[in-house]
């Protein structure tokens, strides 16, 4: 007989089995419950090193306290984000240079701060733009797909708002610019409305027809709205308009504290916090491309009004003990800057 086993072969040799071993079945043992311990917690992720999304080149037009006010800002704000941001100033040395300089860095984003920053930085095709304080943007062709702003006038809806409360019956506010501004009529127009205020607008193209067409103008409207168009406003001008606004009974709003002393009702000044804040938004909101989203130019959110106690007196006007909605400042008044607020 041939037992195969396990693949072997064992030939002439039987093989006889044991005799099987009972099998022993015991009682179950009764389980023990035994305390669960946690699972241990899982590993912390790995720690990863990202570089921050800013690292700016602020380019500086003038050597004067608003620019600089709104710089440090800048500056702060950035710094808070984990960023880096390096100042460069026309005043200082000649743009050629500046625009060298930052092209040979690593910025990825620049802030051109003023005019003649701004259309510095024109140059600087390859990466993301955001300027502020200019007001005619639109000669210089500063808007393009890299290239976008902030803009230069306080919130729209606040200066309305400040108007209003002094003078409770106003409900015509003549406005004159410069060509290039329907975009900013036509948005200014649809804030008026919500305080029953029509804005009635004209555009002209030089100072002479600046005169003009505010003397035809002041017969229909309660106010006047002055924005900083030097294509159309000269010093003598502006003088002329200051006197006859007070001889016809015409308060002036403006942007521009600096007026107030010539005899202006009611000033309007940025707010350098805001300004900065807006700056920045803009900043984090560019894509990987360098590309930078609607709009043109962002409006501003806030607003810092000054009235002139000495003006409104003449027109029989006063302020509201009731501003709490919004923050009307007495003028003249040592304590705030009239044409930038921190």
């Amino acid at each position: 007989m041939v037992v195969t086993l396990g693949g072997c072969s064992l030939p002439g040799k039987s093989f006889d089995p044991s005799p099987a071993t009972p099998e022993i079945v015991s009682e179950a043992a009764t389980p023990i419950a035994l305390p669960l311990s946690p699972p241990p917690p899982p590993p912390p992720p790995p720690v990863v090193k990202t570089a921050s999304p800013l690292d700016v080149a602020i380019i500086v037009s003038r050597d004067i306290e608003n620019h600089h006010i709104i710089q440090h800002k800048i500056e702060q704000l950035i710094r808070e984000k984990k960023g880096r941001a390096e100042s460069f100033y026309l005043y200082q040395q000649p743009a050629a240079e500046i625009i060298d300089k930052i092209t040979q860095s690593q910025h990825r984003q620049v802030v051109a701060i003023g005019l003649q920053a701004a259309k510095s930085a024109t140059l600087l095709r390859e990466r993301a733009v955001i300027f502020c304080q200019v007001y005619n943007y639109q000669d210089h062709e500063l808007i393009n797909e890299k290239m976008k702003g902030v803009s230069l006038v306080p919130a729209i809806d606040q200066q309305f708002q400040a108007w209003k409360a002094v003078l409770p019956a106003l409900s015509r506010v003549g406005l004159i610019t410069g060509s290039g501004k329907q975009p900013f009529i036509d948005n200014a127009t649809q804030i008026a409305a919500t305080y029953e205020i029509t804005l009635l607008s004209r555009t002209v193209n030089s100072d002479k027809e600046m005169w003009s067409e505010f003397r035809h103008l002041t017969p229909q409207i309660d106010a006047f709205w002055l924005l900083p168009d030097n294509r159309i406003l000269s010093k003598r001008t502006l003088r002329s308009m200051m006197r006859y606004s007070v001889k016809h009974r015409t308060p002036l709003f403006t942007i521009n504290g600096l007026l107030l002393p010539a005899g202006a009702a009611i000033s309007a000044s940025q707010v350098g916090d805001d300004v900065a804040a807006r700056v920045v938004a803009r900043l984090l909101t560019i894509n990987s491309d360098n590309t930078i989203p609607e709009p043109d130019v962002a409006p501003l959110e806030q607003a810092h009004i000054f009235v002139n106690t000495q003006t409104i007196k003449q027109f029989n006007l006063s302020i509201p003990e009731d501003n709490q909605t919004i923050r009307l400042e007495r003028w003249p008044s040592p304590r705030v800057n009239a044409t930038l607020a921190q």
